[in-house]
């Protein structure tokens, strides 16, 4: 029988395919050891938020960006916040800068923990962050890199079969991270990266807009490239992953024309990875990923806005069609613990016995305030001020560019088909077979999870 009173944990999803599966993991351990978990679309748990009766329970934040006003709402609405971020990657060129620009000043008094995927984040955000006691900083690691263990790749089975029934000849996998593919999406973030987090000096400004136009240039250039590719023989089709925030349309009319070209933005980037013959990149996360996965992987370095990144120092370097097909010959590489690149990722990525989802699930437990009845049994009351308020605020801005704008940013399918019952039941009972899971979708985007 489920216990009425539990402890509660609140996660939102801003992004599914980066976030769902393995923040589902971090829900299953929490589950284990006792709390509520509601995991959703952010709109969803936004509403539970706004409706529930009780001000308990522990929200993991997605990471910085938020405005002071929504750190100091949650507040009020739960006993704790803590942050998992995760755009800071072992990957960024600058871990000071990143995690610098990542709160607004004040926002980081309203948080209890913040979770980094290794020692090197944990020990730039205890030197650059201000109001936040440093024994709160943690490197407990990613519940995403949990996932990237080959122990784990057996939960994406049916979706590689799947792959390799509609793609039955071999195929490289190529994930995008230009950002910008189109002139408005420079603009637009230049503008976004000036007014989002810690406000920035001209100098910091002009540095940011240098990498988006470089990207931008690096895109363009790449599609040529793609052309070369595409008509030579010897060179497998390729299937490019687009970024989220990149103009998928974009990404389709400049291939269109490209018979082993496919443009291909659906479910987790894992098995794709796992069904293909290897990784191309420019310099991702997801080159991380491919080694821990233990595929080989290469770095297009004509097309990298910093070749010293992690990712492309552990990745054979491409940089003609010559050194393409030597490396498409080659099998796949010895396991990630016996690489020489090994130590380099133990500096940025916590490897250990107890996964990532364990160790952050047993310190929310400790933060997330006293057991209550379930949160979604209210009665939810529309605020017409509340919701009128906004509205007016967004026209405003937009039509008269207030200092607080910003650019509304494409969410191309970021949510996909949503935060469903039964997918979450589906993969819960391949990570913990054993465990017996109950499950409520008490609203659209929303499930509740416990044991």
């Amino acid at each position: 029988m489920i216990a009425s009173i539990k402890k509660e944990v609140y996660i939102p999803i801003e992004i599914k395919p980066r976030e769902f599966v393995s923040q589902l993991l971090l829900s299953g351990e929490l589950a284990k050891i006792g709390l509520r978990v509601y995991l959703g679309s952010k709109k969803s748990i936004d509403i539970l938020m706004e409706n529930k009766n009780n001000k308990t329970g522990a929200y993991l934040y997605k990471g910085g960006g938020g405005s002071i006003n929504k750190f100091k709402d949650l507040s009020k609405q739960v006993k704790s916040i803590a942050v998992l971020d995760q755009e800071i990657s072992p990957n960024l060129s600058n871990y000071d800068i990143s995690i610098n620009n990542r709160f607004v000043k004040g926002c980081l008094k309203y948080v209890s923990r913040l979770y980094y995927i290794g020692p090197k984040a944990q020990k730039t955000a205890k030197k650059v962050l201000d109001d936040i006691d440093p024994i709160n900083i943690q490197a407990f690691g990613w519940p995403r890199v949990d996932l990237w263990d080959p122990s784990l790749h057996h939960i994406w089975n049916d979706q590689i079969k799947k792959i390799k029934k509609r793609f039955p000849e071999p195929f490289i996998l190529f994930s995008s991270n230009f950002g910008c593919n189109t002139i408005e999406l420079l603009e637009k973030r230049s503008i976004s990266v000036e007014k989002r987090g810690k406000k920035k000096t001209k100098k910091e400004v002009a540095y940011w807009r240098r990498n988006l136009e470089k990207n931008f240039k690096n895109y363009n250039e790449f599609i040529s490239f793609l052309k070369l590719l595409d008509s030579d023989p010897d060179i497998p089709q390729i299937i490019i992953r687009p970024h989220p925030g990149e103009n998928h349309s974009q990404w389709e009319e400049d291939t269109k024309n490209m018979s082993d070209i496919h443009i291909v933005y659906e479910s987790d980037v894992n098995p794709w990875l796992l069904a293909s013959q290897g990784l191309l990149h420019r310099g991702c996360t997801t080159a991380l990923e491919a080694a821990v996965s233990g595929k080989k992987l290469a770095s297009l370095v004509n097309f990298s806005l910093d070749t010293n990144l992690i990712s492309i120092k552990i990745s054979k370097k491409i940089k003609d069609l010559k050194t393409l097909k030597e490396w498409i010959k080659q099998g796949n590489p010895v396991p990630v613990q016996e690489s020489e690149f090994y130590g380099l990722l133990e500096e940025h990525i916590t490897f250990a016995n107890k996964n990532a989802a364990y160790k952050i699930a047993k310190d929310l437990s400790c933060i997330s305030g006293e057991a209550v009845q379930p949160s979604h049994d209210f009665k939810k009351v529309f605020n017409i001020k509340k919701a009128l308020k906004l509205f007016f605020t967004k026209v405003k801005n937009k039509i008269y560019k207030k200092p607080n704008y910003l650019p509304k940013l494409p969410k191309t399918n970021k949510m996909q088909n949503g935060i469903s019952l039964s997918e979450c039941k589906y993969f819960l009972s391949l990570m913990h077979p054993k465990i017996k899971y109950n499950f409520e979708e008490p609203f659209d985007n929303l499930v509740r999870i416990e044991t």
